[in-house]
């Protein structure tokens, strides 16, 4: 009897042992062994709700696209690692996930991380080039923050990894929308899509979604993708600027290591994001001064240079000289070519804002390599030394008017206002001074009798 309860002890230790050794080893890739590509970067007890989420969101795609992990005909499209949830949780981490799970990457070209504030929202969106079709999901910021905050507070990171792969994805996500989004059909039928862009099927995201993938059917070019990525969208004032940076490329090159350009955006618009994505002529970096025109100002430029884009400086650090060009776009042609009226850009109570982006968008993209067609030389000039370049970019001082493009404002000039006093007073005035003259008179007359 006495063997029988020491062999039952040591087969309870035993099966405790066993069982606990399991429970150690246990890990979230055993109930979902397509989490196994995220262990290349992190532990399994280090694959945090953040990671799931991005999990779960190419999973939903995958289920409403029919698409499988490393499909080229795919393109992800998100803000992931600019949101902080909560103001306090990064979401860099679900690039990670994105890529791995989604064989989606920056490399191929498919994978497009766009600038936006901290305090929005985190989203992703997966479009089909073959079918035309996107999905959009939307991260419920308040469930993520509360199972990321229970994640740093427990050791028992499965317990939270599991309870928040239970949730149902209208609980993780407060947004999933699927629609038809091809170039074709938005244009052809504006005003259905208008109404879907009014009540933000997207979040609000929409004219970023539709115009990256547009121009991603049509074979994103890297100056593009660069500049779209800051630029959070594509529209033909961006295009605009990658037309220039392809003008510049082909007219004042780049050619040694210790050659810059620094840019005069004069005025500014959004070309100037290209530049800064692409060229890095950042303004932190005092490689861009940014001034405004005014429109009386506008008009006084000659004929050429009325579409004025810049002063595009290619500056020598190691000589402290450079040599410049001012350009100007063409935006009546690129209308023309387009066809539609420029006051379509401005027509925010109807479809035709948009439509006229997204039209010239592929319009423009056309062009990529044939930059002359839009952009011209207005004029070009030596810079010899530091102080000149200076000179152009202080504070108050109109870089046009030193070029002797557009003529100094004229000194104001004050005049004094003199006020007139009227006939009427003089006469009036003439009349009391005879009558006390009268009086006067009758006075003395008086006195003398």
């Amino acid at each position: 009897m006495k063997v029988f309860r020491a062999m039952f002890s040591v087969m309870l230790l035993a099966s405790f042992f066993c069982s606990t050794v399991t429970i150690a080893n246990s890990s979230i890739t055993d109930d979902y062994p397509d989490l196994e590509p995220l262990t290349l970067l992190v532990s399994g007890e280090d694959i945090s709700p953040m990671h799931l989420l991005a999990y779960r969101a190419v999973k939903v795609a995958m289920q409403k696209l029919g698409f499988q992990h490393g499909d080229s005909n795919i393109l992800v499209l998100t803000d992931a690692g600019n949101p902080i949830i909560a103001d306090k949780y990064p979401t860099a981490c679900c690039l990670d996930a994105l890529t791995l799970i989604s064989g989606c990457s920056k490399s191929k070209g498919n994978l497009v991380v766009v600038q936006r504030s901290k305090w929005l929202p985190l989203w992703f969106a997966f479009y089909s080039r073959d079918t035309g079709m996107c999905v959009y999901v939307q991260a419920n910021s308040a469930i993520l923050a509360s199972y990321m905050d229970a994640w740093e507070e427990t050791e028992d990171k499965l317990s939270i990894q599991q309870a928040f792969m239970n949730l149902p994805d209208e609980e993780v996500f407060e947004k999933i929308a699927v629609e038809n989004i091809s170039a074709e059909l938005l244009l052809s039928k504006p005003e259905a899509w208008h109404e879907k862009m009014e009540n933000k099927v997207f979040g609000g995201n929409e004219f970023s979604i539709i115009t990256i993938a547009a121009c991603w059917d049509k074979g994103l070019p890297y100056e593009l993708l660069k500049a779209a990525e800051l630029h959070n969208h594509i529209c033909p004032g961006l295009t605009s600027g990658v037309l220039i940076i392809k003008y510049l490329d082909q007219h004042l090159p780049i050619e040694e290591v210790g050659q810059e350009y620094v840019i005069l955006a004069v005025p500014p618009w959004c070309k100037d994001d290209a530049f800064q994505a692409v060229y890095d002529s950042t303004v932190g970096k005092r490689k861009m001064t940014v001034m405004m025109l005014s429109k009386q100002q506008i008009k006084q430029l000659p004929e050429e240079a009325k579409n004025v884009a810049g002063i595009y400086v290619k500056w020598d650090k190691s000589e402290g000289k450079g040599y410049a060009l001012v350009l100007a776009f063409d935006w009546d042609k690129a209308c023309n070519i387009s066809g539609i009226e420029r006051a379509w850009f401005k027509d925010f109570k109807s479809y035709k804002w948009w439509y006229a982006r997204l039209k010239m968008d592929l319009i423009l993209q056309d062009y990529i390599d044939s930059p002359e067609e839009f952009v011209t030389t207005v004029m070009e000039f030596p810079i010899n030394s530091s102080s000149e370049l200076t000179s152009l970019r202080l504070a108050g001082v109109n870089p046009y008017v030193e070029l002797g493009l557009m003529p100094a404002p004229q000194p104001e000039v004050k005049t004094i206002t003199v006020e007139v006093v009227p006939a009427w007073a003089y006469a009036a005035i003439a009349i009391l001074a005879l009558a006390l003259i009268a009086m006067i008179a009758a006075y003395a007359k008086r006195k003398a009798q």
